[in-house]
């Protein structure tokens, strides 16, 4: 027994560092569907659309001496087959992925796919974020389609700052690979204290072959007035003489009432460069029932008022609606009304 006792003792230490320096690694993932009828331009459909759907892996290892190596990639999930947005498959492209390593003092540089700082910055602040409704209809995007900065970038360097008393900041630099002026880069900076959120991000969106690249600046900032109730702004601008230029505007209040949460949302994009009544206006109007903590039913209405000579719609894409019908004519405003479901879910190893 006491040989027995001995070689137990023996295991355990010998156990220790390899537990010490053991791999963590978490599963975690969103399986959201909505029921969406659209009316753009007199045009009514009535679809069964993806709304952001997703799973992915991340993980560490210690290295020892406050350094670790981390990973994480996830992937675009489609459950409503035969959707667009790339959403054809079960399994759809990759939404970020990257390894690097990690310092307890000094944060994350990682290689890989991540998204834009532009819209890390304030994806947690879009109250109808992962919809139809997703702020991305005029936020991030300008009156023609050569714009959009509610994505991310690829082959990229990546560095995550550490948060120091509230205060964090992510950069960004991807390179083209091609030696044709479309690199893409972009910073954040964020600072948050008690109720108080405030963001600055600044993107460049390289333009192959183009005698000028294309940026976007965007200042944001949210408050809870009480731990149930939050109030939301954001400015952008892209800036420049081109017919992308123009500036926007973006206003949500949320509050909450146990496990219900009342939504309102106003963005407004001022005329371009382009021309006069190149603008638009866009409302949304929701509610949210959490019936359990990760699970959480949700209904809204939007409108888009396009000027005469602009063309904002909702946009359809992987991380927001796999709707294929949100094409609007110069002059055309649109509106959809949505009921949905989303469960969120992680194991972690």
């Amino acid at each position: 027994m006491k040989k027995t006792a001995l070689s137990l003792a023996v295991c355990n230490a010998l156990a220790l560092p390899l537990a010490a320096h053991a791999d963590s690694m978490t599963l975690y993932g969103t399986a959201a569907v909505a029921v969406e009828a659209l009316d753009n331009g007199g045009k009514n459909t009535t679809n069964v659309s993806n709304n952001h759907s997703a799973l992915g892996i991340k993980g560490s290892r210690s290295l020892g001496g406050g350094l670790s190596a981390v990973y994480l990639f996830d992937m675009f999930v489609g459950l409503d087959a035969g959707g667009g947005a790339g959403d054809d498959g079960l399994l759809g492209g990759g939404r970020d992925g990257w390894v690097g390593l990690s310092g307890e003092e000094w944060g994350i540089v990682a290689l890989g796919y991540q998204g834009r700082p532009w819209k890390t910055s304030t994806n947690h602040l879009d109250l109808f974020g992962n919809t139809i409704a997703d702020y991305s209809a005029i936020m991030g995007n300008t009156n023609s389609d050569s714009t959009y900065f509610d994505g991310g970038i690829g082959n990229s360097i990546i560095y995550f700052g550490p948060n120091l008393e509230g205060l964090s900041w992510h950069l960004q630099y991807g390179a083209d690979e091609a030696d044709d002026g479309s690199n893409d880069w972009g910073a954040q900076v964020n600072y948050s204290r008690g109720p108080l959120y405030t963001s600055l991000s600044h993107d460049v969106d390289g333009r192959a072959g183009a005698a000028e690249d294309i940026a976007a600046t965007k200042l944001a900032a949210s408050y809870r007035v009480t731990p149930a109730t939050q109030l939301i702004g954001m400015v952008e601008t892209i800036p420049g003489d081109k017919a992308d230029t123009r500036n926007a505007y973006y206003l949500g209040a949320s509050h909450r009432m146990g496990n219900t949460t009342f939504k309102l949302a106003y963005a407004m994009a001022d005329d371009s460069d382009a021309g006069a009544d190149t603008g638009a206006s866009y409302f949304a109007v929701g509610v949210s029932q959490r019936l359990a903590s990760n699970v959480e039913a949700y209904a809204f209405y939007s409108a888009i008022d396009n000027a005469t000579n602009a063309s904002y719609g909702y946009v359809s894409a992987p991380h927001t609606s796999s709707n294929s019908n949100t094409t609007v004519a110069k002059g055309d405003d649109s509106s959809v009304f949505a009921v949905g479901l989303r469960y969120d879910f992680a194991w972690e190893k």
